[in-house]
């Protein structure tokens, strides 16, 4: 056409056309962008360290078999992060259990108190993990094992808050805390086997590291260079590690065992610092709101099917948040109704609203 005739505008129309075309939608779904809310009531509230407290799993670990034909044991990491203060604990978990979890959780306990809330991922989340995650999916699904914990929680009082199914963008502290512990953890350890007790140990060195972060300054001086850490909330000061030589350098070979263990520590303070530093100046492009109304005609994202797979399913009621901007929507499909949130659904252009 552009060969006898130069259409005005001639881009924007043809857009304009494909972004209405049924057809051209299913092979491209533009799933819905919301901007980024504020935070919740209970990140801002104020109350004692780990009060209100947010929980996570990672892994698996393979550590030292008890001898050289056995096979090597598996182990888990529970990230409990408090929403206030941003401190973290960490608990070594043995198995992929209820009991495993109320161990740990009662361990927790014993060193931060009782919390007030407990928050962590719905278990519908775990569902399309086939390996690792898809046992305490199952543990989470179970209705007895649901049962179980949520009795064992409501005889301290403490009351269990699951974020809506297939969205870990609500659950975005633990999220953060997991990878910082468990990104730099496993390049670091690599294929070693570490026995059970270095294990521990590690974990308690990275806690102490982590919550030893910086969070702002104490004071607007220029030559103050104190900063307000997560520790400061625990133990009314910053933690501080026993000196120790820099071992960073020295071939593995040449060094003890106990040495061997602080060099996995220094290597992992390193990376992680470095990594840490460089992620505190990234900025956030702001959205404009999306409006999300019910009864529209929408399509699920599902991770493990192409696009034309992706089933499709009404919008019967919409959860806006409290400053208006809907970010989590309940759908009905053929299957069933489901709640997900607003960046799993693709809505379909307005003028198919109709043909359908």
């Amino acid at each position: 056409m552009r060969q006898e005739f130069w259409p005005i505008h001639g881009k924007q129309a043809v857009n304009s056309v494909l972004r209405k075309c049924y057809r051209c939608f299913r092979f491209n779904p533009t799933p819905i962008q919301q901007p980024t809310g504020q935070l919740p009531k209970t990140r801002i509230r104020p109350s004692g360290a780990f009060l209100i407290t947010g929980v996570d799993y990672c892994g698996p670990f393979y550590l030292k078999p008890p001898h050289r034909r056995a096979a090597a044991p598996k182990a888990y990491i529970a990230v409990f992060v408090c929403f206030t203060t941003k401190a973290m604990h960490l608990e070594i978990v043995s198995d992929l259990s209820t009991t495993g979890f109320l161990s740990a959780f009662r361990r927790f306990i014993g060193y931060h108190g009782i919390p007030r809330e407990v928050h962590s991922d719905n278990a519908k989340n775990f569902a399309g993990a086939k390996h690792e995650l898809n046992a305490l999916y199952c543990i989470l699904n179970n209705e007895s094992s649901y049962n179980r914990i949520g009795t064992e929680l409501a005889q301290y009082g403490i009351s269990w808050h699951f974020i809506p199914p297939r969205a870990p963008n609500f659950g975005g502290l633990w999220e953060a805390a997991v990878r910082s512990v468990k990104t730099c953890l496993k390049k670091e350890i690599g294929d070693r086997r570490l026995s059970y007790e270095d294990f521990s140990t590690l974990l308690v060195q990275i806690t102490a590291a982590l919550n030893s972060r910086p969070l702002m300054p104490l004071s607007d001086d220029p030559n103050d260079l104190k900063v307000l850490t997560p520790a400061h909330f625990l133990i009314g000061t910053s933690m501080q590690a026993l000196p120790e030589r820099d071992v960073r350098n020295v071939p593995s070979n040449r060094l003890t065992h106990y040495q061997q263990r602080q060099q996995l520590f220094q290597h992992y303070w390193q990376r992680w610092s470095n990594e840490y530093l460089t992620e505190l100046q990234a900025t956030s492009k702001k959205r404009q709101t999306t409006a999300v109304q019910q009864g529209n005609i929408v399509v699920l994202r599902e991770d493990n099917l192409p696009p034309l797979r992706w089933p499709m399913a009404r919008i019967i009621d919409v959860h806006p948040g409290a400053d208006g901007v809907v970010r989590v929507v309940t759908v009905k499909t053929t299957n069933g109704i489901y709640k997900r949130p607003v960046n799993r659904i693709c809505p379909l252009p307005s003028s198919c609203h109709s043909g359908i």
